[in-house]
């Protein structure tokens, strides 16, 4: 099924999966959603904004068969408790719904984004 996402959503998807797969090799627990937006350069820092992005993310990380990067965004008081997990809305607006993830699974396939070989994939040019 092919999604509408406008081009700069595509593109930012892209540099979500780049930027999540670097923080992983670097050894990062997870991003805030302010990290995250300020790595993506945007304005707005807040993190607003973003859920398109990670929608498409975790949309082109189940089509190409690897794990789903936007589970390590997540929101600061979450990532300074040492549970770094998703915000409430994220699982409100169905999202983790839809990707087939209940919040039971969010750690689990937060290990499998740790523990991938982001090296391996070639398009995002980690070497």
């Amino acid at each position: 099924m092919q999604r509408k996402v406008s081009a700069l959503t595509k593109e930012r998807a892209f540099a979500t999966i780049k930027i999540v797969a670097k923080a992983s090799l670097a050894g990062e627990l997870a991003l805030t959603y302010s990290e995250l937006a300020r790595r993506l350069g945007m304005s707005k820092v807040n993190g607003q904004g973003l859920s398109s992005y990670l929608n498409e993310a975790a949309a082109l990380c189940a089509e190409h068969g690897h794990p789903n990067v936007s589970v390590l965004v997540v929101s600061k008081d979450s990532l300074d408790s040492g549970a770094p997990m998703p915000s409430e809305g994220s699982f409100a607006d169905g999202f983790y719904a839809s990707t087939g993830l209940t919040r039971d699974d969010i750690p689990a396939e937060q290990d499998r984004v740790r523990a991938y070989d982001w090296r391996s994939v070639r398009s995002l040019n980690l070497d």
